[in-house]
């Protein structure tokens, strides 16, 4: 009788262990499919919550500084998400805006692995006085499985009163005269 019992409980325990075996690599791989991926990217790519903005120019606070603030959309699932911040300066004779040279000007944040709500980062940038007439662009991109699944720009923009951290608050502007 003992030995039907732990052949009983051998077998139960083998079923279990074959079950689990097979079982792991379908539970690893139930993340979205490609189609998933590609219609959370392009959702999030044209949601009107993706922005960039300037949210702190020469302010009291922050003299002589430019801050810039971006938010991104999550996709619904785990994906690591990451701002590349550019600033950028009004050349006359150009009559546009240009990428201000060197890596001062640049800065890579990085805001985490977040599956759901919106994200928001951004920096400061400090300037000397006379730095004349700025704005920013913003690289946003989507990462999984250490591959870009999403990247997308933006120039700033104003009318983001919600933009966290603004000086003074509720401050969002498209550029920044620093006299």
């Amino acid at each position: 009788m003992i030995g039907v019992r732990v052949a009983l409980a051998t077998t139960v325990l083998a079923v279990w262990v074959v079950a689990v075996c097979f079982s792991a690599p379908a539970l690893a791989s139930s993340g979205p499919s490609g189609a998933q991926v590609r219609r959370a990217v392009s959702r999030a790519e044209s949601s009107r919550s993706l922005w960039a903005t300037i949210n702190i120019c020469n302010s009291r606070t922050y003299p002589d500084a430019l801050g810039v603030r971006g938010q991104m959309p999550t996709l619904g699932f785990a994906a690591v998400l990451s701002m590349r911040i550019q600033i950028d300066y009004y050349s006359s004779p150009k009559k546009r805006f240009v990428p201000i040279p060197g890596s001062t000007a640049r800065r890579q944040v990085s805001l985490g692995r977040w599956s759901s709500n919106l994200q928001q980062a951004g920096e400061v940038f400090p300037f000397k006085a006379h730095a004349g007439l700025l704005n920013a662009t913003i690289q946003f991109t989507w990462m999984r499985a250490g591959k870009v699944i999403g990247q997308i720009t933006r120039q700033t923009t104003a009318g983001h009163k919600d933009a966290d951290y603004a000086s003074p608050p509720h401050y969002s502007a498209a550029q920044c005269q620093i006299p």
